[in-house]
C-alpha cells in the first residue's frame, strides 16, 4: 500500500487561511432572521438570544479544556519517545487543528449573539418573560394555524414562516388585518 500524497504540496498556507476565513456554521444573517426572529416578541428574541449564548459559552469552556487534556496527552505521549506514541500525538494535534479552526467560527457567531444581545433596549427578567407567554403562544398558534390554511399544508406553512422572518414578504391575517 502506498502512503498518500503529502498534502502541504497542494494545500498551502492560502487554502488554510481560506478555510479559516469561511468558518462559521450559521451566518450572521441566519441568526438573526431564522433563531431570533423565529419569535415574534422582543421578550422570546431576548430569551432565544441568552439561550443561544449560555449554549456557545459552554461549549467554548468544555471544548477549551478538552483542548488542555489534549494537550497533555500529546506531550506525554511524545516523551514516550516510542515511534507509535508519536504518531497518536501527531493525530491529536490533527484533531485539535480541526477544533481550532471550527472554533474560529464559534466565537464568530458568539460575537453575533452578543451584539444581538447588546441591540436589546430592554432586558426581559424571567418574571416579564412568563408574564408576556400566554400572549406569545396565542399569536403564535394563530399564526400557525393560519400559514397552514393559506399554504395548504405545514410544510408551505413552514417555508411562508421562513420568507416572513427574513422580511420577503408580508402577509395580513384574514379576521382582524392584522400584520404577521
Amino acid at each position: 500500500m502506498s502512503l498518500l500524497p503529502d498534502l502541504p504540496e497542494r494545500l498551502d498556507s492560502s487554502v488554510l487561511s481560506a478555510l479559516a476565513e469561511i468558518q462559521q456554521a450559521r451566518s450572521a444573517f441566519q441568526i438573526k432572521k431564522f433563531v431570533i426572529n423565529q419569535h415574534a416578541a422582543s421578550e422570546m428574541q431576548y430569551f432565544q438570544c441568552l439561550i443561544e449564548i449560555q449554549n456557545l459559552y459552554y461549549t467554548i469552556k468544555n471544548v477549551t479544556l478538552d483542548m488542555q487534556i489534549q494537550e497533555v496527552k500529546i506531550k506525554r505521549l511524545l516523551e514516550s519517545g516510542d515511534e507509535i506514541d508519536a504518531l497518536e500525538a501527531e493525530k491529536l494535534r490533527l484533531g485539535l487543528e480541526q477544533t481550532r479552526l471550527i472554533g474560529i467560527g464559534t466565537f464568530r457567531e458568539l460575537e453575533v449573539l452578543l451584539d444581538i444581545y447588546d441591540s436589546f433596549p430592554k432586558k426581559f427578567t424571567r418574571a416579564e418573560i412568563e408574564e408576556a407567554q400566554p400572549d406569545y403562544w396565542t399569536k403564535r398558534l394563530s399564526k400557525q394555524a393560519f400559514l397552514e390554511k393559506l399554504g395548504g399544508s405545514q410544510a408551505a406553512a413552514a417555508h411562508l414562516e421562513a420568507l416572513i422572518q427574513i422580511g420577503a414578504i408580508e402577509t395580513e391575517k384574514e379576521e382582524n388585518n392584522e400584520i404577521l
